[in-house]
């Protein structure tokens, strides 16, 4: 079974003589297979796993959290929600314990169900004042339209108010199936005893998505005025390849030379160089079906047409300009950022998990380094010709009254 568990559905990486463990489920359904009426009910069943679950009060739940070191931690995603426990191996039954009761048994008791809603809400009304979560759902939007992955993972106030406590039982009844979940530990344990302690999960079928229709670039422009604040936040998007494809190695090389790191081009020109914004930056979104390149950065009201001509000098001058120098950075950059992730448990077990569900393998180490070193600069090239096209660009900018609307 290698570094498999005794189940299809338990994947274990062992670490021998490691004192601290990482377990975590991944279940997979996330907010983009919601229905546009159930929009924000896998977020909020995700809250409800850790609000009270089997025989645990909302008190007891608490303090099992504080005893394990509080490394609990449950997340909703487009397109898979989970929740992973990190803890020390004494402590391992307890952990395996909390986890099958949070995935199995939440409460959906109306308090708790009214509660929550009102912690969802809360959010989505921080969200829509924020500048920078604001301009980072309007950049998804102009990108794939009202794609279900493109909508924002909370919902909305009209979806919110239909999840009764008996809509989000039977959304949660339906999340747990054998095949919907994952489960990834790491951390000095027996694989096949583990998989006795998680035997109340349905972990019998291999992990399998469900299916998401196909997204269709936009390349559409949003813009939001906020008239309290005195920053412009502004994104720029272009359709990159998703999170399974050949070209994930190319494509990171790319977004590091662009906008990760103290020498990137965008990070040296807009603030070493000029000094006209702090935050400037790009990124990688990436779906299954697709992905997105993103360039980001926040400035006065009065730096954001220098910022703006800078930042298209410096994408439309990329691909021709390109040197080996910074490829081998970017190429250094990522190789030890990996290999410091895969000696981390917490991270370890999402590298797993990606790599199995995405790819259709098992993470080697070894493998993943050399895909990287294999990236040369003719291939970031070709790459960067490709997905960095000003043309088909989808564009948002959220910023005070006044602000030139458009980006790009």
């Amino acid at each position: 079974m290698g570094r498999f568990g005794s189940l299809p559905a338990l994947l274990v990486q062992p670490f021998p003589g490691r004192r601290t463990v990482c377990l975590s489920v991944r279940i997979l359904h996330g907010a983009g297979h919601d229905g546009e009426a159930m929009a924000g009910a896998t977020h909020l069943v995700e809250h409800l796993m850790l609000r009270r679950c089997g025989a645990r009060q909302r008190l007891e739940l608490a303090q099992l959290v504080d005893r394990l070191g509080g490394g609990v931690d449950a997340w909703t995603g487009a397109e898979s929600m989970g929740l992973t426990v990190e803890t020390t191996v004494d402590a391992l039954d307890e952990a395996v314990g909390l986890l099958e009761d949070a995935v199995l048994d939440p409460t959906f008791a109306p308090e708790d169900v009214d509660l929550e809603r009102r912690v969802a809400r809360a959010e989505l009304e921080l969200a829509r004042s924020d500048p920078e979560d604001r301009v980072e759902e309007l950049l998804l939007e102009a990108a794939w339209g009202r794609h279900p992955l493109a909508r924002p993972i909370i919902g909305d106030v009209t979806s919110l108010g239909r999840l009764t406590p008996d809509v989000l039982r039977r959304h949660h009844a339906a999340l747990i199936r054998p095949g919907g979940l994952l489960v990834t530990v790491a951390g000095d344990v027996d694989a096949g005893e583990l998989g006795s302690r998680l035997s109340r999960l349905p972990l019998g079928r291999p992990p399998s998505h469900e299916e998401i229709a196909p997204m269709r670039w936009i390349g559409g422009r949003l813009s939001e005025n906020i008239g309290s604040s005195d920053q412009v936040h502004a994104r720029l998007g272009f359709p990159a390849p998703g999170s399974g494809s050949p070209e994930i190695a190319a494509l990171a090389v790319l977004n590091r030379i662009l906008g990760v790191g103290a020498s990137s081009r965008l990070f040296q020109r807009l603030r070493e160089d000029e000094g006209l914004a702090y935050d400037v930056f790009s990124a990688l979104v990436l779906r299954r079906p697709g992905g997105l390149l993103e360039v980001g950065w926040a400035c006065g009201k009065g730096a954001f047409a220098q910022a703006r001509r800078l930042v298209m000098e410096e994408l439309e001058r990329l691909s021709a300009t390109l040197v080996a120098d910074e490829v081998e950075i970017a190429v250094q950059a990522l190789s030890r950022g990996l290999v410091m992730d895969a000696e981390e448990p917490s991270v370890r077990v999402s590298l797993e998990a990606d790599e199995l569900l995405d790819r259709g393998r098992r993470f080697d180490l070894t493998a993943v380094l050399e895909e990287v070193r294999r990236v040369t600069l003719g291939d970031v090239r070709r790459l960067a010709r490709r997905v960095i096209d000003l043309g088909v660009a989808a564009t948002a900018l959220c910023g005070p009254d006044g602000i030139e609307e458009r980006v790009a």
